[in-house]
């Protein structure tokens, strides 16, 4: 898993913690079952961009993808 995968499921995670929202109910208000929910969080299933977008929706949130430098050397 990739560090842009992990922090995708750290800031979405977050945003329902932020917006408390728990995982039982984002689960129930997506059709989709708290197992896979929790996979999805934990990495044993993909979190697309498509599924953070509609939880994120939930919160009140977006995804904002920006560019920055990479400030580490090659």
């Amino acid at each position: 898993m990739s560090s842009a995968e992990q922090e995708l499921r750290v800031q979405v995670k977050a945003a329902l913690l932020t917006a408390r929202i728990s995982q039982a109910e984002i689960a129930r208000r997506l059709d989709l079952s708290t197992k896979h929910l929790s996979h999805m969080f934990t990495g044993r299933a993909p979190l697309t961009l498509d599924w953070a977008e509609r939880i994120l929706a939930h919160c009140g949130m977006r995804i904002v993808i920006g560019l920055q430098h990479d400030t580490q050397p090659r």
